[in-house]
């Protein structure tokens, strides 16, 4: 009976290393991808990054706002860090893994609205694959426990892999040198929106109803405070929706009350580009209502990066009186 346990032991343990073995390999492969999904992650981990502007946000703080332009205009070293679909507690695990791993930025872009001010509960959803392989990071094992992962994908080998198969296949091919996927890749995090004008969602909806969540709005509260008390300066930046999109939407007034209320507590500014900015009022400016197409985040980034060197010249102006 003994010599059963042993072997029975020591056969576990060598199905055990394989499995981590495996899911190491398959990890590392992912972030050598050039993929849009991966790749910030990737420059994150490797330190890489240690830019002194970061943008957050949603899919709109990932396709709005380019950083080369926002550079070559303000003079800085920007890296977009946005979350196509995620709101602010994912956010935040992305602004923590970025500072696990590089120097504090000076100032943060943070892209706002109402869809960011909720909170994820269900970690595997879209795009959740740029996730998995942050298990590798021991300092993120607790901000990924926040976000809904359990002790069984953190520390049971491959568990969380469980339904991503051509994600395996892809993270195996691309850490074995069999193949290099190139899909879609980012621009200093930056990636755009492309395609026609599709109204097809925003006409099947009567009335959009604009809420936030108050955990999320403690959460945001909280981050405030910390990057006040770090000296680091965030910029609340709505950017452009399509016109038709904001008249449907109720509940916008103390959305954007509640902006402008929490830039005044942290001696900051919230600038809405969904109001008065002539980009929203057509739709060959829109992929869909929230995302512009490439030509309009252009324009847009321009004139943000204007309005954003002419602040930020006036904030330097006055620290040094």
């Amino acid at each position: 009976m003994k010599r059963f346990l042993i072997k029975t032991t020591i056969f576990l343990l060598i199905v055990l290393g394989l499995a981590w073995a495996l899911d190491y390999t398959i990890s590392k492969g992912l972030l050598k991808m050039e993929d849009y999904r991966f790749m910030s992650w990737s420059d994150m981990l490797d330190g890489d990054m240690n830019a002194d502007m970061i943008i957050l946000g949603n899919s709109r703080g990932l396709s709005h706002f380019e950083p080369w332009t926002i550079d070559s205009i303000c003079r800085t070293k920007t890296y977009c860090l946005g979350l196509g679909g995620y709101p602010i507690n994912v956010e935040l695990l992305k602004y923590h893994c970025y500072l696990l791993h590089n120097i504090k930025p000076r100032y943060i872009i943070q892209q706002v609205d109402y869809m960011i001010m909720q909170m994820l509960k269900a970690p595997h959803q879209h795009q959740s694959e740029q996730f998995l392989p942050l298990i590798y990071d021991g300092g993120m094992h607790d901000e990924l426990l926040r976000v809904g992962y359990t002790w069984k994908d953190l520390y049971i080998p491959l568990y969380r892999y469980w339904g991503y198969q051509m994600v395996i296949k892809n993270g195996l091919l691309e850490a074995l040198g069999v193949k290099h996927y190139i899909n879609d890749p980012s621009r200093m995090g930056h990636h755009y929106e492309r395609g026609a004008w599709d109204g097809t969602e925003l006409a099947r909806m009567d009335t959009i109803v604009a809420t936030m969540d108050t955990s999320a709005m403690l959460l945001f509260e909280q981050y405030m405070q910390a990057c006040y008390e770090d000296s680091i300066k965030v910029i609340l930046v709505n950017s452009p929706t399509y016109i038709g999109a904001t008249n449907k939407t109720k509940g916008l007034e103390p959305v954007n009350a509640y902006f402008d209320s929490i830039a005044t507590a942290y001696n900051t500014v919230y600038w809405n580009y969904t109001e008065n900015y002539d980009l929203c009022n057509d739709t060959a400016n829109f992929c869909v209502s929230v995302h512009m197409n490439p030509v309009a985040t252009q324009e847009f980034s321009g004139d943000f990066a204007r309005d954003l060197k002419e602040y930020l010249d006036s904030i330097d102006n006055i620290d040094n009186i």
